[in-house]
């Protein structure tokens, strides 16, 4: 059965064609691995060739430094499909993801781009069981600003954002990435996560509890995201108070998330987004 998944994440849209099913990955319960050493956290950063933002890295890197964490930074090449399988048995209790997001669009499910480019002949069983799909991004490539007085055209990662005219979209088929479901993390990864906390920066990640649900089942304790197409500079920006709240002023992650929402004027966004805890209180 074909489903399609339509995404805007850092101002990108995706559309996401798959095969759906249900298949047991693995029986018995997998286990929790213990670490020795300082707690771990990782950003995941899928957008970053066409995104990368290294203030962004420094200060996320500051504060949990500060907070005794170490962290592993991982980009756009290496962000796989097998690299999601392994997660939960690589000890994070911080994980952070720059990426595309999509849903289904009956809104029932909820998809994270890799970075991995997508081929028929690789992942054929997960594919088959709808662990993975295909997932083609539609780039946003420019506003024009002024369209009767001149032809200046603004670049769709300009923070200003002063936005006139509809955005220009282009898509090809050399960009077709895998994308991870739900049913990869609840069937595919090995391991299981230790009260980890998840913040999902991507388009849609919590427009439905699909995704965090599965996460949450396989050992996450929070997951942050998105209610609805986000844009990169927002979503970075959104990150990066969350985490200066809960490490900083020693918040808990629901009053982190209130710290965003009373920081971040919605009516001045790229795209209108809340950003979103699961489970909530």
């Amino acid at each position: 059965m074909n489903s399609k998944v339509i995404a805007l994440v850092a101002v990108s849209i995706a559309s996401v064609v798959g095969i759906a099913a249900f298949l047991v990955f693995q029986e018995g319960e997998a286990q929790v691995l213990s670490y020795d050493g300082p707690p771990k956290a990782v950003i995941i950063d899928q957008l970053y060739d066409e995104f990368p933002n290294e203030q962004f890295y420094e200060r996320a890197t500051e504060y949990f430094q500060i907070a005794g964490y170490s962290v592993d930074i991982v980009k756009t090449k290496d962000v796989t499909v097998d690299f999601y399988k392994n997660l939960p048995s690589m000890g994070y209790k911080f994980v952070v993801i720059r990426t595309h997001g999509a849903e289904n669009e009956d809104g029932s499910n909820v998809v994270l781009f890799t970075g991995e480019k997508y081929t028929e002949k690789n992942y054929i069983q997960e594919q088959l069981f709808g662990q993975v799909k295909k997932a083609t991004p539609l780039l946003e490539i420019a506003y024009q600003v002024n369209e009767d007085e001149n032809s200046e055209w603004t670049i769709v990662n300009d923070t200003t954002r002063i936005l006139k005219t509809p955005a220009t979209f282009v898509a090809s088929a050399e960009n077709e990435f895998f994308a991870v479901s739900p049913t990869l993390v609840k069937d595919g990864m090995k391991g299981k996560f230790d009260d980890t906390i998840f913040i999902l920066g991507g388009c849609n990640t919590l427009s439905n509890p699909s995704l965090a649900k599965s996460l949450v089942d396989r050992g996450a304790s929070k997951v942050l995201g998105w209610d609805n197409k986000v844009g990169h500079v927002d979503n970075d920006y959104a990150i990066l108070l969350s985490l200066e709240s809960y490490f900083q002023r020693d918040n808990n992650i629901n009053d982190a998330i209130d710290h965003v929402s009373e920081s971040i004027n919605t009516n001045k966004m790229a795209y209108p987004a809340n950003f979103k805890v699961y489970p909530e209180l």
